[in-house]
């Protein structure tokens, strides 16, 4: 799609720094994407407002362009939920590890995660209070914090967590997403774990799905239910011996 504007939503805790996680060759061939910026103030809005902003300033931005959306873990569910409000400006949706509503199946049980989206779901207070306390942590000790993520690491990530420059890279990446990034994070996920598979039935774009089979993060059941609840899921492919981080890795390789 030579004449689509590509837009990249970063995963949670993310940044743009994701595209800079493999080397100099991704890098570069990724440097035409626009990541859209979701760290702001605003966590007092509405889903629904929340996500019809995002898109008005897609459109401000780019208001006769063709757009495809590519979004990466969490940043699937901010990518899918915007496209529902750019309509038939977005000609093609791509998603890489991606975190499906959690409605859609049992999949809370099997995700890494499960300890932080309980506790958003049922205490929105206290999720504030363990967020500032990992933008504490990042502050101060990102490898320790980097550690603990990656310690069930599963597939090819394995590989990954111990490459030197991907643990720098990540390093920054979360030290910037729990602090400067912290209100558009806390807010995304409070915004996640409200339910949200009845906006699936508004999008009319086709969906491609990319997905690690080990992946532990997002299980690949979820991609799975994702694909049979979508209009017009167009492929899904599940990738042996790959997990979350190296799915994308492989998937930004390709392009």
């Amino acid at each position: 799609m030579p004449d689509a504007q590509i837009l990249y939503f970063h995963g949670l805790p993310g940044s743009a720094g994701e595209l800079h996680l493999f080397g100099k060759d991704i890098a570069e061939s990724t440097s035409s994407f626009h990541v859209v910026s979701r760290a702001g103030p605003g966590a007092g809005e509405s889903a629904s407002d929340y996500f019809a902003g995002l898109a008005a300033d897609i459109h401000r931005r780019f208001p006769a362009t063709p757009l495809h959306l590519i979004g990466f873990s969490l940043g699937a569910a901010a990518a899918l939920r915007t496209a529902v409000h750019l309509g038939d400006q977005v000609r093609q949706i791509d998603l890489v590890s991606a975190a499906g509503p959690l409605e859609l199946g049992d999949h809370l049980e099997c995700m890494a995660g499960a300890p932080v989206f309980r506790l958003a779901a049922s205490n929105a207070w206290a999720f504030g209070l363990l967020t500032a306390a990992q933008g504490l942590m990042a502050r101060r000790w990102p490898a320790r914090l980097l550690a603990m993520l990656f310690a069930s690491a599963a597939g090819a990530d394995r590989e990954l967590a111990t490459s030197v420059p991907f643990h720098a890279a990540m390093q920054t990446i979360i030290r910037t997403a729990l602090n400067e990034g912290r209100d558009g994070y806390r807010r995304e996920i409070l915004h996640y774990v409200g339910g949200w598979a009845a906006e699936l039935d508004r999008i009319e774009a086709p969906v491609a799905l990319f997905h690690g089979a080990d992946d532990n993060w997002s299980p690949v059941a979820m991609a799975s239910d994702l694909a049979s609840r979508l209009k017009r899921c167009t492929r899904l492919e599940i990738w042996p011996g790959l997990s979350h981080y190296s799915a994308l890795q492989a998937y930004l390789a390709r392009r």
